[in-house]
């Protein structure tokens, strides 16, 4: 058996590409991407379904149905370099209605990247101060507008 080995969050990269025009796997590939420079915080992702609730009457049971599927949102948290081009790229798009492709590189068991593709509306780019001892840092906040592709290394 083989050992049960963490993965690690370090090494992930994340980059933004142009504004989605086609959300496929294909097009995603072919587009260019800037990589996002000092990223101390990597974002979580996933999908969510609303909760569909009926309440019969006869029985005085509540049911559940899955409804609808909503992107988890997903928060890029960075130390603030208004010179880096990736951050000058998401600041544009915080300001901006159209969503954007983002690729994410996730190391894998083998030693290589999965590639993690999504079309986001990035809806804030917030400074973040805090006290003496702090640095500052900028926040991203996207929203998924589809479901990632998962591209695993081959």
């Amino acid at each position: 058996m083989a050992p049960k080995t963490p993965l690690p969050v370090a090494r992930t990269r994340i980059s933004i590409g142009s504004a989605t025009a086609d959300y496929t796997q294909t097009a995603l590939a072919a587009d260019t991407y800037t990589r996002v420079g000092r990223v101390r915080s990597m974002p979580g992702f996933g999908e969510t379904y609303a909760d569909i609730t009926v309440e019969e009457v006869d029985d005085g049971r509540t049911r559940y149905g899955k409804g609808t599927a909503s992107g988890t949102a997903m928060d890029i948290v960075c130390s603030r370099q208004l010179t880096d081009p990736g951050q000058a790229k998401m600041n544009a798009a915080s300001l901006s209605a159209l969503s954007y492709n983002l690729k994410m590189e996730i190391p894998n068991e083998a030693g290589t990247f999965d590639v993690i593709y999504f079309c986001v509306l990035v809806n804030s780019s917030n400074t973040g101060l805090g006290g003496p001892n702090d640095t500052q840092t900028v926040t991203y906040n996207c929203r998924p507008q589809e479901a990632p592709i998962v591209v695993p290394a081959t």
